[in-house]
């Protein structure tokens, strides 16, 4: 169930980096020529947590600074907490595998203890050999599973977290070019501390 997890949020968190590449760096680059409208003009049809933000933040940019910060906060939140879905999922897994093989390992001993006792005391090695046997197996898958799901959580926390200063940066710079655009217009300007989050 963990690797099945881990592969179905790596695939998503893969497909949202295919579908927006090179969304910040266009953004950049119309943002440094002043364009930023006409950056608007030119988004591609495609969705993601990026466009999907900015074509919401196209309809507010020039109008309300408060509404589009909302907005972009929103989006924000929204977008990391998809993108981390199954997460607790997949630490909890990891967490309890060990347990898991640790409960083999305790199976596996009072199996070797049963047969010392059902011999009257007097045992071999080879007696006892099943049940340590087991034990170890049982230990031993348990702390490569618990590695493997520890390893591959945490690779997957720092793309969401990759993800998340992503849009984070397109809100700033979405931020600043419709305070510019506003500045330039004549019109009020309300948010020049604005900070996210």
């Amino acid at each position: 169930m963990g690797v099945a997890i881990f592969f179905e949020r790596l695939f998503y968190l893969w497909r949202i980096r295919r579908s927006e590449s090179g969304i910040l760096k266009t953004l950049e680059s119309h943002f440094k020529a002043g364009d930023i409208l006409e950056f608007f003009k030119d988004l591609p049809e495609a969705t993601g947590p990026a466009l999907n933000m900015i074509k919401e933040a196209a309809g507010i940019c020039c109008d309300d600074s408060e509404a589009l910060e909302t907005v972009l906060d929103f989006h924000i939140d929204a977008e990391v907490e998809a993108a981390s879905k199954y997460m607790d999922t997949l630490a909890t897994l990891g967490a309890i595998s060990p347990l898991l093989g640790l409960l083999g390992t305790v199976t596996g001993l009072i199996k070797a203890f049963m047969v010392i006792e059902a011999s009257g005391g007097k045992v071999n090695a080879s007696m006892l050999a099943g049940g340590i046997w087991e034990a170890m197996l049982t230990t031993a898958f348990g702390l490569a599973v618990a590695l493997l799901l520890i390893v591959g959580h945490r690779f997957l926390l720092s793309r969401v977290k990759h993800l998340e200063d992503e849009l984070e940066h397109i809100a700033i710079l979405l931020l600043k070019g419709a305070y510019h655009n506003r500045k330039a217009n004549g019109l009020g300007v309300s948010y020049e501390k604005t900070s996210l989050k």
